[in-house]
């Protein structure tokens, strides 16, 4: 007989934490993904962040979901030719302000153009425009690129492998090398570079696609099976995970035979 966990503080937070798997599922079509659409989970996301340790482990295998979809979503981007979508998820940062020594109110940076445009109104030429930037403005970034955001949490935990983390680094490194591969090209757009490609002999393809991102959501999956099972045991192991630890009481040992029925069949439905 398995020990029922308290209904009070730790099965309410695996259900929702499942819920909300469930919704990123139903979200996670490269039709649908988009900046505004991760940035939108992400804030429903950490609203849910735990506040007992028996459920870290799992917060943070769903954290690394909803990573995987925005990297999927930027890798795709930078594929087609949408560099400066790409570009938003991996380098721009979502807010800047420009705040004035004078004590004049911040301004909110335009995302998508340069300073010297912003501002040009302010002295006319550029040179004339970069000097009064650099004498009277305080840039100040308040929200980072969301990739890079989320990259930082993640290490911040404490919870994921230094493995995941490590492959977490190569492909956003893999996003910016493409973006840098394809615009050196100067095509107009992603028709233009597939008429290009077919007339690439056989090794210059080769060349080609071992240059471009190509992700797809197979750790995004494989994610979810991990938690899952996590969901019915918390000394589930996982390659995803590091040092984490669970500090559970003799009441607090494994989920309730309800509980744990309930999961398998879950679990059943979601391999079929």
């Amino acid at each position: 007989m398995f020990t029922k966990i308290s209904a009070d503080s730790i099965e309410p937070a695996l259900w929702t934490l499942r819920a909300y798997n469930a919704s990123i599922e139903t979200e996670a079509s490269l039709s649908r993904l988009n900046e505004d659409l991760i940035e939108s989970k992400l804030f429903e996301l950490e609203e849910l962040e735990p506040d007992c340790p028996e459920t870290y482990a799992i917060y943070w295998l769903t954290y690394s979901r909803l990573f995987e979809l925005a990297l999927l979503c930027a890798g795709n981007y930078a594929d087609h030719f949408e560099f400066a979508a790409a570009g938003d998820l991996l380098v721009n940062p979502r807010l800047i302000l420009i705040h004035f020594r004078s004590g004049c109110n911040a301004v909110k940076k335009d995302r998508h153009r340069k300073l010297t445009e912003q501002f040009q109104y302010v002295a006319g030429e550029r040179e004339a425009v970069v000097r009064w930037l650099k004498q009277e403005t305080i840039p100040e970034i308040v929200k980072k690129p969301l990739l890079v955001h989320m990259n930082e949490r993640m290490e911040r935990s404490d919870y994921l492998s230094q493995e995941y983390l490590d492959a977490v680094e190569s492909r956003m490194k893999r996003i910016a090398d493409a973006i840098g591969f394809l615009a050196s090209w100067h095509l107009a757009d992603n028709n233009a570079f597939y008429l290009r490609v077919q007339c690439a002999s056989p090794s210059e393809k080769s060349f080609i696609e071992s240059t471009l991102c190509r992700f797809d959501k197979e750790i995004f999956f494989e994610l979810g099976q991990d938690l899952r099972r996590l969901a019915v045991n918390p000394y589930q192991k996982s390659r995803f995970l590091g040092r984490h630890s669970i500090s559970c009481s003799d009441s607090q040992r494994l989920p309730s035979e309800e509980y744990l029925c309930t999961d398998l069949e879950y679990l059943k439905a979601s391999s079929g």
